[in-house]
């Protein structure tokens, strides 16, 4: 039990009455976040209902007897689930790709980041925390906080220390979880409802510190049995500068029996800084949760329910269509199966001829209907922003000729529509991540000293992810353009070359397509090749003066100008003439 319990930050058990006092806060607002999330809840369930049906959890005590029966039979038509899947793995692919490096770590100092031992201690750090992340379960939690976020339009995952994974990450799910922020719009406070067993409740914090209904469910062995547990997350307001223990953390946690008062908390947590992240796809005003492109795209997923309901409807109708027939056939055998011989008395006397003929012939016109379904499965994908992500091979599939330049000048506007989405989730994401991450390790000795010049400097995070580089790639294009202009125009006027400073646009074209630093030569690398080549050119031409000397000289020594003397003795003589005077 022991060891389970220092996988907490700071493991603080007050007194009981500093215990009932939190207590208290939180009960008072988990019934107001309540209260403030209930609409979105509503708006929620239907996101469950029509587009994940995995996904939500909107009962206090989930039925442990229903979770694994078949989910969304009420889903008739799949576009819009299949096209959120394909949404939140191009999202995946395209920010925290675990096949291909996503960020970088450096300073707000450009002279510091070229220090040969600042860069290698950022190199190296770089490469720890993504072998924290490869090991741990931070790629598979993303996979689902991405389909939340495109789902709900707000995701949430709760980040703490691990002494196995150094941190582990608790990714939730709509219904689950409050959210609250504070007077400059960031979301600080989160609240989670949710269940665990008797086994785990103890694993968890201790047969010692479990309410007397735990310890008797414990002691009769109802392991499986579920109870509701509440997680208060949010900043510490009574906070006491210099405290023991919780009072003086910025931020606290506490667990506690949600409707058992015998025990105030199971377990109260301290937190340096944030522990929780709560991405929103886009917010209005002031709102806590966000709107995403699964709530846009609901009204288009509901009709398009109801249409291939329709046409099932009239298929239906084709193949089993509605019957009358006399009433003397009321007692009789009727034989409506395909190929059915029914034999019908006095049909020939009513003058319908004594033929076999079909009962019925139906063919009803569904092509509208059809289109109708197509249109709506379009509108879908595009407000899930599939036409984005399968762009390229719809190009390819075009009658008109495409070029590769210009799949990459569409794809680089289209992905301008990311550009707000994608900065808020580094913003409230990433950030946080990478930041927790990195303090939690140098807290536990997991990197090497920082160098004596970093000490004092904050660290930026900058990306470089697949769509980070979509987002910077626009402005190559002008890079190009004027390097591109400046080179025409120089074929008039080669001095118009002095305006452009290359040096300077090659590395900022590297920085904003990610290429890794380390291809580009230092400045100072730059300057010795360049002076060691205008010292060979220096050479290679006072070699050449010397041989087009040697050359004059030896055709001056030919040159006979009379007197049995050459031209050159002639030069050297009139030479010795005038120094002797």
């Amino acid at each position: 039990m022991a060891k389970q319990r220092k996988a907490s930050p700071t493991f603080d058990m007050d007194n009981r009455s500093s215990q009932q006092s939190l207590r208290d806060e939180a009960d008072r607002r988990l019934v107001m976040m309540r209260s403030d999330r209930l609409s979105w809840r509503d708006t929620w369930r239907e996101i469950s209902h029509y587009i994940l049906p995995t996904r939500g959890r909107y009962f206090h005590v989930p039925n442990q007897g229903s979770r694994g029966r078949v989910k969304g039979p009420q889903i008739v038509d799949k576009t819009g689930s299949i096209a959120l899947g394909n949404l939140s793995a191009f999202l995946m692919a395209g920010i925290t790709s675990p096949a291909r490096d996503w960020f970088r770590l450096e300073t707000n100092n450009d002279q510091l980041n070229d220090d040969p031992q600042v860069k290698l201690w950022l190199s190296d750090t770089k490469s720890r925390l993504q072998r924290v992340f490869a090991t741990g379960n931070f790629y598979a939690s993303m996979s689902q906080t991405y389909e939340e976020l495109a789902g709900f339009g707000t995701a949430a995952c709760i980040i703490l220390q691990d002494y196995e994974d150094v941190v582990r990450f608790y990714p939730l799910t709509a219904g689950e979880y409050y959210l609250a922020q504070n007077a400059r719009g960031e979301v600080d406070t989160l609240f989670r409802e949710y269940v665990q067993n008797v086994a785990q409740i103890v694993q968890r914090f201790g047969l010692e510190n479990v309410s007397p209904t735990v310890r008797s469910l414990w002691e009769s062995r109802q392991l499986t049995q579920e109870l509701p547990i509440v997680h208060a997350i949010m900043p510490n307001s009574s906070r006491i500068a210099g405290a023991f223990g919780w009072k003086s953390a910025p931020y606290i946690g506490i667990y506690y029996e949600y409707g058992n008062d015998t025990e105030p908390a199971l377990l109260v947590e301290s937190y340096p800084r944030k522990p929780f992240i709560a991405p929103r796809w886009a917010t209005v005003s002031n709102d806590a949760y966000g709107h995403g492109p699964g709530e846009d795209a609901l009204p288009d997923i509901k009709s398009l329910q109801v249409a291939q309901l329709r046409l099932a409807e009239a298929v239906d109708k084709y193949a089993r269509p509605p019957t009358m027939a006399d009433a003397s056939l009321q007692e009789s055998m009727v034989n409506l199966l395909p190929g059915g011989l029914n034999f019908i008395p006095g049909l020939a006397a009513a003058g319908n001829g004594a033929g076999i003929r079909p009962v019925y012939q139906v063919n009803p016109n569904i092509s509208p209907l059809q289109e109708r379904i197509a249109e709506f499965q379009d509108q879908v994908r595009k407000t899930l922003r599939n036409d984005l992500i399968l762009m390229v091979s719809q190009e390819m599939g075009s009658t008109q000729p495409v070029t590769a330049a210009e799949i990459n000048v569409r794809q680089q506007e289209k992905m301008l529509t990311l550009g707000p989405v994608l900065e808020r989730f580094h913003n409230e994401a990433l950030d946080p991540i990478i930041t927790t991450t990195l303090e939690i390790m140098e807290r536990g000795g997991l990197l090497q000293p920082r160098p004596p010049g970093l000490h004092g400097h904050a660290l930026k995070i900058a990306y470089s992810s697949i769509l980070a580089q979509a987002q910077r790639a626009t402005e190559t294009t002008g890079i190009e353009q004027l390097v591109r202009f400046a080179g025409s125009v120089a074929g008039a006027d080669p001095s118009i070359m002095d305006n452009l400073d290359l040096d300077a646009a090659l590395d900022r074209y590297g920085d904003l397509l990610g290429v890794d630093p380390s291809m580009l030569k230092n400045p100072q690398s730059v300057a010795q090749l360049r002076q060691q080549r205008a010292y060979q050119q220096q050479q290679q031409q006072m070699a050449e003066q010397a041989q087009q000397m040697a050359a004059g000289a030896k055709n001056l020594s030919q040159a006979d100008v009379g007197g049995g003397s050459n031209a050159l003795q002639a030069i050297m003589s009139g030479l010795n003439a005038q120094q002797g005077q």
